[in-house]
């Protein structure tokens, strides 16, 4: 390994004309130079790629690549192919890194020859005003085992998100993002925990991430969300089977899928007024949740007998039609309904 190793930053942008500067500025300010920016447009129609065109030719290595408009997942596997780093981060077009973010993560990688870097972020709304900060669990910061880490993915102590982490890029390279789907990075990160071994927490805010007001968290439940939420569940499944793991992990997946149905049921709550077919959602979720609790069974995974409660409660509009079960929400749910109020207006 070089004693200054080249990292790669892959950015795939799709009509960012508003974000995309702030972005690629705080690239071209890095206080590190041995790396190289992957660019990947998206098919863009607005001016995003004359924006990117003029830091590719003025203020860092890139390689710009165009593509048709294919989704974030294909853009990023093009990036995955074309970086030449020993190591690769991934960087969205409306985030910011701090100006020493490839620096401190270099030092921590050479310190601890980890084969993933983890820091910490700040969260912003789109006015600017922060939203809150994340912060590691102090016994968290310990472990440096990649398995140990698959456990935290799946109780909320690391994010399920590729950006805020570096990857050693002959690892990365071997795993492909799943294209067509919304929620691509937990999958990647599944996998790439498995095929790894060792990690390193930097216990610094090097990444800016802004929270917009059209993004999937805030938006109006679509179906595409529920197909895409069990879709990954499948993943998940067939990579544990993959490395072998299934076991290990497989009530920890079912645990966590439950708990996005949960979430999602909430939402239709919470956006029904919003949502413009509201019967093609609820028929969809019901589709879903019923496939959801039949590979439970058949994966005989293991689940709590609250964890039981909770999925015959999710599924009782089969029965009670919807009315009465949101009532019931209201009572038995209030507080995690207020909590993904909250979170959907931040």
């Amino acid at each position: 390994m070089k004693n200054n190793p080249l990292i790669s930053i892959i950015i795939a942008f799709y009509n960012e004309e508003d974000f995309l500067d702030r972005c690629l500025h705080s690239v071209s300010s890095q206080t590190y130079n041995r790396f190289e920016v992957i660019l990947i447009n998206d098919g863009s129609t607005d001016f995003s790629l004359k924006i990117a065109k003029e830091y590719a030719d003025s203020f860092f290595k890139a390689n710009l690549i165009t593509i048709q408009n294919s989704g974030h997942a294909e853009a990023r596997n093009i990036g995955l192919e074309n970086c030449t780093g020993d190591y690769v981060t991934f960087l969205d077009a409306d985030d910011l890194l701090e100006p020493n973010m490839i620096e401190v993560f270099i030092e921590d990688i050479k310190s601890f020859k980890a084969d993933i870097a983890i820091c910490d972020i700040s969260v912003y709304s789109e006015d600017g005003k922060i939203s809150y900060n994340s912060n590691w669990n102090g016994e968290l910061s310990k472990k440096e085992s990649t398995n140990e880490l698959i456990n935290q993915m799946y109780c909320g102590g690391i994010s399920e998100n590729v950006w805020a982490k570096v990857f050693r890029t002959n690892l990365a390279k071997q795993i492909v993002f799943e294209k067509g789907l919304w929620f691509d990075d937990r999958p990647f990160l599944l996998e790439y925990l498995h095929l790894s071994e060792t990690a390193s927490f930097v216990n610094k805010k090097l990444l800016k991430i802004y929270r917009r007001n059209s993004s999937i968290t805030r938006r109006e439940l679509e179906p595409k969300r529920i197909v895409d939420a069990y879709r990954v569940f499948e993943l998940e499944l067939d990579i544990s089977k993959k490395y072998n793991n299934l076991n290990d992990y497989k009530n920890k997946i079912g645990k966590f899928t439950l708990n996005v149905f949960m979430d999602t049921y909430i939402m239709q709550i919470i956006d029904e007024k919003r949502i413009i077919d509201i019967d093609i959602v609820r028929k969809t979720f019901l589709k879903y949740l019923v496939r959801f609790k039949k590979e439970i069974e058949v994966q005989n995974i293991n689940m709590k007998l609250k964890d039981k409660i909770a999925l015959q409660l999710i599924i009782l509009p089969r029965l009670l039609g919807w009315n009465f079960t949101n009532l019931a929400f209201y009572f038995l749910k209030g507080k995690r309904i207020n909590a993904i109020k909250r979170l959907k207006n931040q």
